[in-house]
């Protein structure tokens, strides 16, 4: 009986992880940040694109977690999004508003990797592939 409830409870975070990425991406031009920040442009966008970061790399380990409940296969996830806010968030934060490089060719490519959970989805087929041998 405790396997089933555990199973359930996984397949719905599995299910609300899914559909939470599937929000923020659909909602993402809705402007809800403007509205509820009345900061000067430069740190509403800041602020937006860290937040939406997080939630989007929370809803991907929360997907992870759902796939591989164990303790090594959430720290490695962690392990990678701490990676990606400090080597891809500040760098691109500070490409984009610091030197003002717009959306260059670097700048749209780090870009991708900001709005969306790639490096943390990219970890599934990696855990799938490592739990099968």
């Amino acid at each position: 009986m405790k396997k089933k409830t555990e199973g359930r409870k996984r397949i719905f975070l599995a299910c609300f992880c899914c559909l939470g990425l599937a929000s923020v991406y659909l909602f993402q031009d809705a402007g809800i940040g403007k509205s509820f920040l009345p900061l000067d442009p430069d740190r509403q966008f800041i602020v937006v694109k860290t937040f939406r970061f997080l939630v989007n790399d929370l809803l991907a380990i929360g997907l992870i977690w759902s796939l591989f409940p164990t303790r090594g296969h959430l720290l490695a996830a962690l392990v990678v999004q701490v990676f990606g806010l400090v080597f891809i968030l500040i760098p691109y934060l500070y490409l984009k508003l610091g030197l003002g490089l717009g959306d260059g060719p670097l700048v749209s490519f780090l870009h991708r990797l900001v709005l969306n959970p790639t490096l943390l989805l990219l970890l599934i087929p990696g855990f799938w592939i490592y739990d099968s041998d």
